[in-house]
């Protein structure tokens, strides 16, 4: 199984995020993001294929509505553009971040959706933390978690989402390091 790399997306917003704040130009930082996420989302659809065994294709259209979904009515540009411009630049690689991990997780979502589709499968999906002292409460309680592809993970606080960085609270979203493993059923 291949982990993403999200020490690796992290790394390549905090690059961005530098060079944006020393130029002071936020239309590259989001140039800069969308190719992140881009990134995020192909790598979790190709990390969906190497643990189901099949190459998979991406759906463009699905993975450009996923990048801009809304999140209480912004989109992750409208965020990244609001802690820029008030000159937080660590809050807005928060966002960068959180979204590249939570699109990566979609990706391999979809990507297993796709399979299931094509296959006629059926698809567990297992959630994974990092084994460590960072993990927060409500996500070590989800250590392999196994559900089928179509339902959701439930936390103890009673957030849910289908796969890490969907969660209904933010609180359960941001810095959220968690991934899951797929396994054909």
């Amino acid at each position: 199984m291949t982990i993403l790399a999200f020490d690796e997306i992290n790394a390549m917003t905090r690059i961005s995020m530098d060079r944006a704040e020393e130029e002071g130009d936020s239309a590259r930082l989001l140039d800069d993001v969308e190719a992140i996420l881009i990134d995020s989302y192909v790598r979790g659809v190709k990390a969906a294929g190497e643990m189901l065994g099949e190459e998979l294709d991406v759906d463009v259209i699905l993975m450009m509505e996923t990048i801009e979904l809304k999140i209480d009515g912004k989109t992750y540009r409208d965020r990244l553009i609001d802690y820029f411009n008030g000159y937080d630049t660590a809050e807005a690689q928060r966002v960068a971040e959180t979204e590249a991990h939570r699109v990566a997780n979609a990706g391999i979502s979809d990507g297993a959706t796709a399979f299931k589709k094509k296959s006629g499968k059926g698809v567990v999906k297992v959630w994974n933390t990092m084994l460590d002292d960072r993990v927060r409460e409500t996500h070590e309680y989800l250590e392999q978690e196994s559900v089928p592809l179509d339902a959701e993970f439930y936390t103890i606080d009673g957030d849910h989402a289908p796969y890490p960085g969907a969660f209904q609270d933010a609180a359960n979203n941001v810095n959220c390091r968690c991934f899951i493993n797929l396994r054909i059923v």
